[in-house]
């Protein structure tokens, strides 16, 4: 009687033991999906997309990656991975070359030479209307701070000028390179009649912004007193 017992617990530890080891590989087992069409057919870990439209705007190319590189040989054009898909990448279609660039980092090609040439809630910064962010002042004088603003007759202390965003500077655009030395300036500057060196475009044209870190818009050259001609 003993024997038998024995017998039957033995089974009963091994039939646990399956039931733990089961348990187990059902637990490191992962769902797979079947994902695409013939002969583009791959396995994903997350549901097959039900759209043809990629979350970056573009196609789906029913192909599986796990980096932009395997999706090449599959379309002529510029295509990426995104989540485990090969899509195609949208192309920009609108030609950015001829903006200039606000202080904020906005792009406009709306040309001033004061404010109210500009729409409500822009100013006209160095020659550009731009969104009005609240910090213009911080940089009204070609990147520079303003040293104050302009009264309501479009004036300011002596030795100061109003610029075109209403905020006076030492010179009309852009930045000052010190004070003249006997009437003489750096090269791009001349002589302004507060007695700082100021720069000024090609016949005095207004200019297309400042520089921002020494590059311009509008296919534009950062002159001197950082200002794009």
């Amino acid at each position: 009687m003993l024997s038998i017992t024995i017998f039957f617990l033995a089974i009963s530890m091994i039939d646990s033991g399956r039931l733990i080891n089961d348990n187990a590989l059902r637990r490191e087992k992962k769902q797979l999906y079947l994902c695409g069409t013939y002969p583009n057919q791959y396995y994903s870990n997350s549901p097959c997309p039900s759209q043809q439209v990629c979350p970056n705007g573009g196609r789906y190319l029913n192909v599986g990656c796990s980096s932009a590189a395997q999706c090449t040989p599959y379309y002529s054009g510029r295509s990426t991975c995104v989540k485990g898909c090969c899509c195609t990448v949208v192309e920009s279609t609108t030609d950015t070359a001829h903006f200039g660039v606000c202080p904020s980092g906005q792009l406009s090609e709306v040309v001033c030479n004061r404010k109210s040439m500009c729409q409500s809630g822009e100013n006209c910064m160095t020659g550009l209307c731009c969104t009005m962010t609240g910090n213009e002042w911080n940089s009204a004088c070609g990147g520079l701070a303003a040293l104050g603003s302009c009264n309501t007759a479009g004036q300011c202390p002596s030795g100061q000028f109003c610029s075109s965003s209403n905020y006076c500077c030492e010179c009309p655009v852009g930045r000052s390179a010190g004070r003249c030395q006997n009437g003489v300036c750096p090269s791009g500057f001349s002589c302004a009649s507060n007695g700082f060196c100021c720069a000024s475009c090609p016949g005095n044209a207004m200019p297309y912004g400042a520089c921002r870190n020494g590059t311009c818009g509008g296919r534009k050259r950062c002159s001197a007193g950082n200002i794009c001609c």
